[in-house]
């Protein structure tokens, strides 16, 4: 299948496809000549892929950081990166996605957990907070990487401890708006 019908299938633009390629998602990627083929079971898998339930998370909001695929930061003298990768180590992905982010900190501290998306899917969990660090009008939190996935087709997670609520959240489609790289999702029935 190639990537516009992808996209399509999947209700995402073809720089979102693109991107989950680039961060090394889709495991059965293949090359033709200037084309991008993807298998079209593995696309109908992620097109039948569930979405996180806010209601069932039982959080008032869910704050998501929405990335796009690892690379250097702005202006980083040293090799830091910032966004999210398979590829990468545990511990570079811990650092690639703890900060400096514009958010309001107090909401993120709350809820106690940020769930990381890349397009419509949820690809890490972080927790654990233990303090915020601020810099101009962004933040950086202090705390675990306790999840993520490495192969979003299957899907396959990497829940480093007892994290329940990150296995109900990645892996699956995760649907934020916001004009920021932070946004946060409500739940939907009354009183929460």
């Amino acid at each position: 299948m190639t990537t516009s019908a992808a996209a399509a299938e999947l209700r995402c633009s073809v720089n979102t496809l693109k991107k989950l390629i680039a961060a090394g998602l889709l495991p059965e990627v293949r090359e033709r000549g200037n084309r991008t083929l993807l298998p079209a079971g593995d696309v109908r898998a992620l097109a039948r892929r569930e979405g996180v339930d806010p209601d069932a998370l039982e959080l008032g909001e869910l704050p998501v950081l929405r990335v796009g695929p690892a690379e250097l930061a702005e202006g980083s003298r040293q090799s830091a990166l910032i966004g999210y990768a398979a590829r990468l180590t545990p511990e570079q992905m811990y650092q690639a996605l703890r900060g400096w982010w514009r958010c309001d900190p107090e909401r993120i501290l709350r809820a106690g957990v940020l769930a990381v998306t890349l397009g419509p899917y949820a690809v890490a969990v972080l927790d654990d907070f233990r303090y915020v660090e601020s810099r101009g009008g962004r933040y950086r939190f202090t705390g675990e990487l306790a999840g993520y996935v490495t192969d979003l087709v299957t899907p396959v997670q990497v829940v480093r401890r007892e994290a329940p609520l990150a296995r109900r959240i990645l892996g699956r489609r995760l649907e934020s708006e916001s004009g920021g790289p932070v946004a946060y999702v409500q739940r939907r029935s009354a009183g929460g």
